[in-house]
C-alpha cells in the first residue's frame, strides 16, 4: 500500500506510524502507540533509509530522551524507542556504561572505584559542577566527570583545570596569603572595558577557607559610565585596583567540596547583575 506523501512516517518501538502534522510532542508520540505516560521516550540519532526495515536498537546507538512537552519536527524514517540500553559517560578518562540515566554522585564514584571522600566534578566550559554524594544527576551523552582528593590546608597550587583560564599567576603574600590574578578576564557587555585583570585573595587555609570579594584592573564602568555598585579603589601590588564588595552567603562555601571555580561562578554572577 502506497504511503501518503503528505504524512510523516516514523517508527516507535519498530512499529511504523504516521502523522498528518510534522510538529508533534513527546506526549503525542506516546499516545499514538498507547505507551504509558510515565514511560520514557527516546529518539535515535539519524534516520533509516526509505524502504529499510526498522531493526532492534543497537547496543551502541546514540539516543536522546524526549520530554513530554517537547515539540519535535518529525522526519520520515525517524526512530523512537520507549526503552534503551543505557548511556556511556567518561569518568577519569575511562568510559562507563549505565543502564539508567539518573544516578547519584555516590553511584558514579562507586562504579569508577573513587573514594567517597574525594570530590567529583562534571566538566563544564569554565566552572566545573561539583557533584556531591547525595546529588542526583541526569546523565547526558558525552558527559565527562573527574575526581580529586579533598582539599588540603594551605595549598594554593593551582593549574589551568582548577582555574578555568589559561593565563594566570599566583603572587605570594605575607602571612601565607596568595593573590590569584587572571589575565584577560572577559567582562559582560554591560560594562567596559571588555576584559580586565581579575584578582582574588586566597587565604592561608584555602581551599578549605573561602575567598572573599574580588578586585579588577583597570576599573570598569557601567553602560551609563558610572562605577558599579559596592565598588571602591584600593592600591595593590603597586597599582590601583577596583574592589567589589561581594560576599558569599552563610554556609555557601563547603570545606573539602567547594573549589576556586565555585567562587569564580559567584564573580560571574556579580558581573551579570550589570549594575
Amino acid at each position: 500500500m502506497a504511503k501518503d506523501p503528505k504524512s510523516f512516517h516514523v517508527f516507535i518501538d519498530q512499529t511504523e506510524v504516521s502523522f498528518e502534522e510534522r510538529a508533534q510532542t513527546g506526549h503525542a508520540l506516546k499516545l499514538k502507540v498507547g505507551l504509558p505516560g510515565d514511560r520514557p521516550l527516546f529518539v535515535e540519532a539519524g534516520k533509516q533509509a526509505e524502504g529499510e526495515s526498522c531493526g532492534p536498537l543497537a547496543d551502541d546507538a546514540e539516543v536522546d530522551e524526549v520530554e513530554d512537552e517537547e515539540v519535535l519536527q518529525l522526519e520520515n524514517g525517524q526512530r523512537f524507542w520507549s526503552r534503551h540500553r543505557g548511556i556511556t559517560v567518561t569518568i577519569n578518562r575511562v568510559d562507563y556504561r549505565f543502564d539508567e540515566r539518573v544516578q547519584t554522585g555516590r553511584s558514579l564514584k562507586e562504579r569508577a572505584s573513587i573514594a567517597l571522600g574525594d570530590v567529583l566534578f562534571r566538566q563544564r566550559p569554565h566552572e566545573d559542577e561539583v557533584i556531591a554524594n547525595d546529588t542526583t544527576v541526569k546523565l547526558k551523552r558525552r558527559d565527562c566527570f573527574h575526581s580529586a582528593p579533598p582539599a588540603d590546608y594551605g595549598s594554593p597550587d593551582l593549574d589551568q583545570a582548577s582555574v578555568g583560564f589559561a593565563s594566570f599567576e599566583i603572587v605570594p603574600q605575607p602571612e601565607d596569603w596568595s593573590f590569584l590574578i587572571i589575565n584577560d578576564y572577559p567582562v559582560p557587555g554591560a560594562y567596559s572595558p571588555a576584559a580586565v585583570r581579575l584578582l582574588v585573595k586566597l587565604p592561608p587555609t584555602f581551599p578549605d577557607a573561602a575567598p572573599d570579594m574580588f578586585w579588577v584592573s583597570p576599573e570598569v564602568k557601567t553602560s551609563a559610565g558610572a562605577a558599579p555598585q559596592g565598588t571602591t579603589s584600593e592600591p595593590l601590588l603597586g597599582t590601583s585596583w577596583q574592589r567589589f564588595s561581594w560576599h558569599l552567603l552563610p554556609n555557601a562555601w563547603r570545606p573539602g567540596v567547594s573549589t576556586l571555580r565555585d567562587f569564580l561562578r559567584t564573580v560571574r554572577t556579580r558581573f551579570e547583575k550589570g549594575t
